[in-house]
């Protein structure tokens, strides 16, 4: 049913049907992602969470309007649980960290990549609140002190460890 939807959408856009649909890894979130490959290539996402997908889509146009270097959003289901946006390719910071380590160790590159995504860090932090509405976010409009313990424990665990960087747990 996901792939036929995702489908539907794919010819809405394109005008024509995706010829090939990969399912990709998860990442980070119950959201499914999959690649559609025909015409143009493109990212296909269903979540089961309607609000959670209504706060990413409000937070992907809101970003794409303030020229950070985000997917775009191309087509929303009527029932906005499955979306498609552009394909950017298969690099990920996250991959890159894990090769990096593998490696053992980050060359030129690699460090120019994560000082390119830190020096966005800023502008997404603080440039974008102007003109965002708050009371979109998910699961709540506001980042408490509980929402940022978890969000760090979240990088650590999922983020830190998964690639196996060595820190201070202190």
């Amino acid at each position: 049913m996901i792939t036929e939807n995702l489908q539907k959408l794919y010819q809405q856009h394109t005008g024509v049907q995706a010829e090939c649909i990969e399912e990709m890894p998860a990442s980070g979130s119950n959201r499914r992602y999959f690649r559609l490959k025909g015409v143009q290539s493109l990212i296909g996402v269903y979540g089961t969470s309607i609000e959670e997908n209504k706060a990413f889509l409000y937070m992907a146009e809101h970003f794409k309007r303030k020229n950070l270097p985000v997917p775009q959003v191309l087509c929303v289901s009527e029932d906005q649980s499955c979306y498609l946006q552009e394909d950017l390719g298969d690099t990920s910071l996250f991959g890159m960290l894990m090769e990096a380590q593998k490696r053992g160790g980050y060359d030129e590159a690699d460090i120019e990549l994560l000082r390119s995504v830190m020096r966005l860090l800023p502008d997404i932090q603080w440039c974008t609140a102007e003109g965002f509405d708050f009371d979109q976010c998910y699961p709540t409009p506001e980042l408490n002190r509980r929402g940022i313990q978890w969000d760090l424990h979240y990088f650590k665990y999922c983020f830190l460890k998964g690639v196996g960087i060595e820190f201070n747990e202190n």
